[in-house]
């Protein structure tokens, strides 16, 4: 990755990052403090991955996703520099589009970039920056078999983009993860501040569910950090928005599409739905990816009663829903035959649609939705 940047003439150079990492919960966090940036006049960059709908949307200036002839002449520029190396070793997909966002940035010379990581943190690509803070969200298991099994290991790879002396704003974590965080913020003498959920006082929250509440604290957090106004940080959220996260579907009922993808983000997908209309819903569908615990998903949705929908994937990485250990009650080939039939035949306990956000991206261009 650096040998790439350097080709490129260090884009990372002369940008001011707030570089976040977390297992749950980064997307709508760094949606939120973009959001609050721009709300204080800022123009900002947010990376964000994977996309949706469109691959444009993992770059967004200002708000908006960056215009197609500023990203066609970035990612020529990447390909120019790639196809001087040789063909084993090259760069991977997601380093050639963190360099990509990084050129980005510097033609549209941004304030401030609000950087998420792909997978883990100590050897992320995003993670070759020098930022103004870091942000640490909340930590699920997914990704063991990479990243390590346990909390401590998953925790040191996602505090392994801590730099010295760089404040660190941190959801709570389990305490065996919490320890290794402990111990890497004192050894490069990071300020650490674990940051408590916005109290339930507060109502107006642009995102849909509790567990939304830790996600805009730490947005304010930053924004405190930063010096904003108070007003500023409220009108920020209040204009916060990001897709596929307990959205409901125009037109459709009582029809919820949500980027969950690991046990926890189940968990939370269903206590919000019984918070907002009393009961489980009606009907699931589900699809994963095979490097996703499908089984302890599917375990928790059949706890609910629920019908369960099996999809399969428009995507090489896509379980197959006749191998998973708990059988679906009916099988769909894809994406687009699941909602045609929820639609002829809705359930007025409503359907919850999870599981990937390969999936929400489908359903989304299924539906004729927009992601940014």
């Amino acid at each position: 990755m650096r040998k790439l940047l350097a080709q490129l003439g260090h884009p990372e150079r002369g940008l001011n990052f707030i570089h976040l990492a977390g297992t749950n919960g980064k997307g709508s966090t760094a949606a939120a403090i973009d959001s609050i940036l721009r709300e204080a006049g800022f123009f900002s960059g947010l990376y964000t991955s994977p996309h949706l709908v469109e691959f444009r949307e993992r770059f967004r200036c200002g708000g908006v996703m960056v215009e197609k002839e500023l990203l066609g002449k970035s990612v020529e520029a990447v390909m120019r520099a790639i196809g001087k190396w040789p063909s084993r070793g090259r760069p991977t997909f997601f380093e050639a589009t963190t360099a990509v966002a990084l050129l980005i940035f510097r033609e549209a010379k941004v304030d401030f970039v609000v950087w998420e990581t792909g997978l883990g943190g100590r050897l992320d690509a995003t993670n070759v920056v020098m930022p103004e803070c870091c942000v640490l969200t909340s930590l699920g298991r997914d990704h063991e078999t990479i990243l390590g099994k346990g909390w401590a290991n998953l925790g040191r790879e996602k505090a392994g983009i801590l730099k010295r002396g760089v404040p660190v704003f941190s959801a709570p974590w389990p305490k065996a993860a919490e320890k290794i965080l402990a111990a890497r913020a004192k050894k490069l003498r990071c300020p650490w501040q674990v940051v408590k959920p916005l109290a339930k006082s507060e109502k107006c929250l642009p995102l849909v569910g509790g567990h939304q509440r830790q996600n805009l604290a730490l947005a304010v957090a930053v924004g405190r950090y930063l010096g904003l106004p108070e007003s500023m940080l409220r009108r920020g959220l209040e204009r916060t928005f990001w897709p596929g996260r307990f959205q409901r579907l125009p037109g459709r009922g009582r029809v919820v599409v949500d980027g969950a993808h690991n046990l926890e983000g189940v968990k939370v997908a269903m206590e919000t739905w019984r918070n907002m209309f009393g009961k489980n819903p009606e009907r699931v569908i589900f699809g994963c990816l095979r490097d996703k615990p499908a089984e302890l998903m599917l375990g928790e949705i059949r706890k609910t009663g629920a019908e369960l929908w099996g999809v399969e994937l428009n995507d090489l990485r896509g379980t197959n829903p006749l191998e998973w250990g708990v059988h679906p009650d009916r099988l769909w080939s894809c994406v687009s035959e699941a909602l045609q039939e929820e639609q002829r035949d809705p359930l007025k306990g409503g359907t919850l649609i999870l599981g990937s956000l390969v999936l929400v991206g489908e359903v989304l261009r299924g539906v004729g939705e927009r992601a940014g």
